[in-house]
């Protein structure tokens, strides 16, 4: 008999003689990672438990992923009424509410919430509001309740929290997050936030969609910066254009307040002190893996070798085989698709159904979705990537303005680029930056999940006219054959 069949049977013994129900799986937390473990877990047979301490969607879906993208989507119906002339319509003085796009954000966000509960009840999933608390390995309280939970096994789905910025100032009460960017009553005349990577940059297009003055200070040479240089250039002539200043290579010293309550940033910058004087600041710097929301040491559960996430092996379990880790907790990949997969992982693990060190989340199959103007989606290794490895590759690439269905939409800016292995002719990469990129990228992402060849990409035939077709003139274009555009 193994430690992870002792600890099962001290648990159900345990339970036994209290006359307490005992869960094939608790699960602590109720985003991406931990309601998706859930679902899979019920499907499998396993009497469940979720205890989630605020709303079930968790950060992505209550002030993260969906409600920006909601906020994008207003921003970019905006751009267009603004272009309106280039449709050959006249649109005289329009106006927006912020108080009715706020109202209609939490209309969103609150019916894909109740949607969730749903599915719980669905399920047959217990759902506890509350506070994990870890009593010992096998039992778990909950905060201001007497309710005691034991399990047979966790998944510690805790998610991750805003990065802050070691700097003077950063940490005044007035100093936005991404949270209160989504909740501000007004909209500031002048706005600057610390940080151009994927959260900044989204929140910079919105916020300049609706008037305000926005610029990003980035301490990397290159917004974006895991993103290839076209690829953020292409962004950035956007970003120009809507009026939003990007200041690379620029390190914040400190943030201090003027004389007539607005917010300056002192700076260094191509190796000279500059200062910029706005009404608000906002710190965008990216988000740490929440290894706070539990007592890990009182689980046995160990960190990776830079401290900064759960240690898991291939199929999710933590140094305790009775615990699991899944999502941005493990800070492997910190998207919210990446987590809900390694829920799965966890949850068909316990189950049974993976055995021995099937499964896994191989990082370079996981697609990101960028919502800027014009949008971004990637997989695979970018071209700089490749390069960096002293790997010979072909790359493909090829202009939406070539694109008969993207002219004809009046939204041309960008590209798609494909790379694939020059010995083997296996498409390794892809980069659509351009009309609907987000929606494009699964296209991309079967090919390479599929490890499909040049030649076999070849065969197929996309309709006519639509922007994938962009796709299949790329891959033609490793090899000089893209038939609508010549370099």
């Amino acid at each position: 008999m193994n430690s992870d069949t002792v600890v099962k049977s001290d648990v159900i013994n345990k339970a036994v003689q209290e006359g307490e129900t005992v869960y094939d799986v608790a699960i602590i937390g109720g985003g991406p990672a931990g309601y998706v473990a859930a679902i899979r877990c019920a499907q499998n047979g396993l009497k469940t438990v979720l205890i989630e301490k605020d709303r079930l969607g968790g950060t992505c879906l209550n002030a993260g992923c969906i409600p920006t993208k909601t906020l994008v989507s207003i921003a970019g119906f905006l751009n267009r009424l603004n272009r309106a002339e280039d449709y050959g319509i006249s649109i005289q003085g329009f106006q927006y509410s912020l108080e009715k796009i706020r109202e209609r954000k939490q209309q969103i966000v609150s019916s894909l919430v109740q949607g969730i509960e749903f599915l719980m009840k669905k399920n047959k999933i217990g759902v506890i509001q509350g506070k994990a608390i870890v009593e010992e390995n096998g039992v778990l309280a909950v905060e201001g309740s007497e309710e005691r939970i034991r399990y047979k096994n966790l998944i510690l789905a805790t998610g991750s929290v805003a990065s802050s910025l070691p700097i003077p100032g950063a940490d005044a009460p007035d100093i936005l997050g991404s949270q209160e960017l989504l909740e501000l009553s007004e909209v500031p005349e002048s706005l600057a936030i610390i940080g151009g990577g994927v959260i900044g940059m989204e929140f910079a297009f919105i916020y300049a969609a609706l008037g305000c003055k926005v610029h990003v200070v980035e301490f990397m040479p290159q917004i974006l910066n895991l993103v290839d240089a076209d690829v953020a250039s292409t962004v950035k002539r956007t970003a120009r254009k809507m009026g939003i200043e990007i200041l690379e290579s620029a390190r914040a010293l400190a943030i201090e307040t003027t004389s007539d309550d607005h917010k300056r940033i002192l700076m260094e910058r191509k190796e000279r002190q500059e200062s910029l004087v706005v009404r608000k600041v906002a710190v965008a710097v990216g988000r740490r893996a929440n290894l706070e929301a539990v007592d890990l040491e009182k689980l046995g559960v160990a960190l990776n070798d830079h401290k900064n996430g759960i240690l898991v092996n291939e199929v999710m379990q933590t140094s305790n085989p009775t615990v699991y880790a899944a999502g941005d907790v493990t800070n492997q990949v910190m998207l919210a698709h990446a987590a809900s997969h390694q829920g799965i992982i966890a949850a068909d693990h316990i189950a049974g159904k993976l055995s021995g060190k099937a499964g896994g989340l191989e990082k370079q199959l996981v697609p990101s979705a960028i919502f800027t103007f014009p949008e971004i989606g990637h997989i695979g290794h970018t071209e700089k990537e490749a390069k960096a490895m002293n790997r010979d590759v072909l790359v493909g690439k090829f202009p939406f303005r070539a694109n008969s269905k993207a002219v004809a939409m009046q939204d041309a800016a960008g590209f798609v680029k494909v790379i694939a292995d020059k010995a083997t002719r296996e498409i390794i990469g892809a980069t659509i930056v351009g009309p609907d990129a987000t929606e494009l990228l699964s296209l991309a992402a079967n090919l390479i999940t599929c490890r499909t060849t040049i030649d076999q990409a070849k065969e197929v035939i996309y309709a006519h006219p639509t922007l994938s077709e962009a796709i299949s003139e790329a891959i033609l274009d490793m090899e000089g054959e893209a038939i609508h555009f010549g370099n």
